[in-house]
């Protein structure tokens, strides 16, 4: 699939929890991308193979927020489906409430 090519793997090759979990350049992982860029079938994708739903990136901030940050509502409601913890706090106090970028978003973290 195009999502195993960009995680390096072709032809019949299976992803593993190790694969999708692994910090990339820029020190995300592959469901922080998907997550900041609102791509929900790729969010899906990689949880389906055992991306850590809550795993913090070097700054400290999950998926969850990355998609509050940027107004995803489509990827904000399948992380909480998904079991994503809202009350998670990044370094400095901030959470996934606290990030949101709309009030749709909001009303659904509240």
């Amino acid at each position: 699939s195009r999502i195993e090519k960009l995680l390096g793997h072709s032809g019949s090759v299976t992803l593993t929890a190790e694969d999708v979990n692994r910090t990339l350049d820029g020190g995300r992982k592959p469901l922080h991308y998907a997550a900041d860029f609102g791509q929900t079938d790729v969010v899906e994708f990689l949880i389906s193979k055992g991306a850590d739903i809550n795993a913090p990136d070097k700054h400290g901030f999950t998926p969850l927020m990355t998609a509050c940050f940027e107004g995803h509502l489509s990827c904000v409601k399948l992380l909480l489906e998904k079991g994503a913890d809202k009350d998670q706090k990044s370094p400095d106090g901030m959470t996934a409430l606290e990030a949101a970028a709309t009030e749709p978003i909001k009303a659904l973290l509240k």
